[in-house]
């Protein structure tokens, strides 16, 4: 069924121990191991079919574009049809925002009916996350744009406007229906209490997100599309140096409960973009 659905989100609730929170990575796995506990909360996820238009990447931290492009499907690692869809995303990206340049360092497909077992997971190919989150707080941000580009090229970029956007869609014929991402209005949080820093601890880097909690029932909007299909595509911020918009765009998957259990296969795709400007 479409429109206005009712969901359970995993909100950020507190930590165990009384520290600031972290987690264990596996890219396998999932997050293995954590000091926080989190609270399911049924909260109202709007359905933005038929009303594409009212919500912008500058003024709620994402939005909707169609995808004219022909990569449907799922494709191989460092082929072809990669670069071939690396160089469709970067020129909506530039058309779209105005960009002098977009760098795409890595992309995730993930398995959205029946969920992969570990052992068939890695880097580019995982299970959906089932937790309000932003994939960098800043200072994880300005670490990655160094570590891609170099200290000296990082430096004189970041004096002009640096952005790292995800553009996530549907893979293949059917529309993602069993578990949907959702995406809150940048507007409606309480930044001051609603985001939380977690360190990310893993054996390469120490990086940190933000988790995010719920502190008033109708405070946060949340919204999703349904029956999202592959020729459209959510854009959204995950860091924005200029400080007069939205910043990003706190995400989850959810569990459409108004969904019948099917086994038919549904993933998505994501790129995560460093955009800079001139």
């Amino acid at each position: 069924m479409d429109g206005d659905i009712t969901g359970a989100l995993n909100f950020f609730s507190h930590t165990i121990d009384g520290s600031p929170p972290w987690m264990d990575g596996n890219p396998k796995l999932g997050w293995l191991s954590s000091n926080f506990a989190q609270t399911p909360v049924r909260i109202t996820i709007h359905d933005l079919r038929g009303k594409e238009n009212i919500i912008d990447l500058e003024t709620n931290g994402f939005e909707i574009l169609k995808y004219d492009g022909d990569i449907h499907d799922e494709f191989n690692d460092n082929s072809e049809t990669q670069q071939h869809y690396y160089e469709e995303i970067t020129s909506v990206l530039k058309k779209r925002l105005g960009a002098s340049r977009v760098i795409i360092y890595n992309h995730i497909t993930r398995y959205r009916g029946p969920p992969r077992p570990a052992d068939q997971c890695d880097l580019s190919h995982r299970n959906p996350v089932f937790y309000p989150h932003v994939d960098y707080d800043p200072p994880a941000a300005h670490f990655k744009v160094k570590q891609m580009l170099g200290e000296e090229v990082a430096t004189r970029v970041m004096q002009k406007r640096c952005q790292i956007i995800n553009v996530w869609r549907p893979l293949g014929p059917n529309p993602i229906m069993n578990t949907p991402l959702t995406i809150c209005d940048y507007r409606s949080l309480d930044l001051d209490n609603d985001l939380h820093v977690s360190e990310i601890r893993n054996s390469l880097v120490t990086i940190a997100l933000y988790i995010i909690s719920h502190n008033s029932q109708d405070a946060q909007k949340w919204y999703y599309l349904s029956n999202m299909r592959s020729n459209e595509m959510f854009v959204f911020k995950i860091f924005d140096s200029k400080s007069d918009v939205a910043q990003f765009g706190a995400h989850t998957a959810f569990i459409n409960e108004s969904v019948l259990s099917t086994n038919i296969q549904q993933c998505s795709i994501e790129v995560r973009c460093l955009v800079l400007y001139d």
